[in-house]
């Protein structure tokens, strides 16, 4: 088992709260060994908060807003992705197995125009914005429990 960060909209999240689970096959960020050595984190806890922003950055880029959901599951290689961001595919994830939602507060400084120059970019690219840059060093994401999935609003 793993910890897997994965970026989520909120109607996926809310589906996969009220299912049950996160249907199908599904890329999320974990510390790999590719990930490890791209980023040289200092110990296991800064690993993990990497591995949140980098998942937060897909999700911005994706659409618009840092919604992410930790997890712990099992995880394969991801063979279209990126081995320096940790990319792995997990299939039928259970909810239960969510630990925690980390998400931006709607107003965030800097939250528009990081979305705006991140949108549509890769994983690569949207990391080196200088507007996403600005936006993860000001506004750190918001901790909830797996059950306050509800409080974070539909995409």
């Amino acid at each position: 088992m793993s910890l897997l960060f994965v970026p989520v909209t909120a109607d996926q999240l809310a589906g996969w709260a009220t299912s049950g689970v996160l249907s199908g096959e599904v890329r999320g960020h974990a510390v790999t060994r590719g990930f490890s050595l791209a980023f040289d984190p200092a110990d296991a806890e800064e690993a993990e908060h990497v591995a949140l922003l980098v998942a937060s950055v897909a999700a911005l880029a994706a659409t618009g807003r840092r919604l992410v959901a930790v997890a712990e599951g099992d995880v394969r290689p991801d063979p279209a992705g990126d081995e320096d961001f940790g990319q792995v595919l997990v299939t039928d994830l259970p909810y239960r197995s969510v630990t925690s939602l980390f998400a931006d507060e709607p107003d965030v400084p800097g939250l528009a125009a990081a979305a705006a120059a991140a949108s549509g970019l890769d994983l690569a690219r949207a990391w080196d914005e200088p507007a996403v840059i600005e936006l993860l060093q000001q506004a750190d994401l918001l901790w909830h429990g797996a059950g306050e999935w509800a409080d974070l609003g539909t995409g």
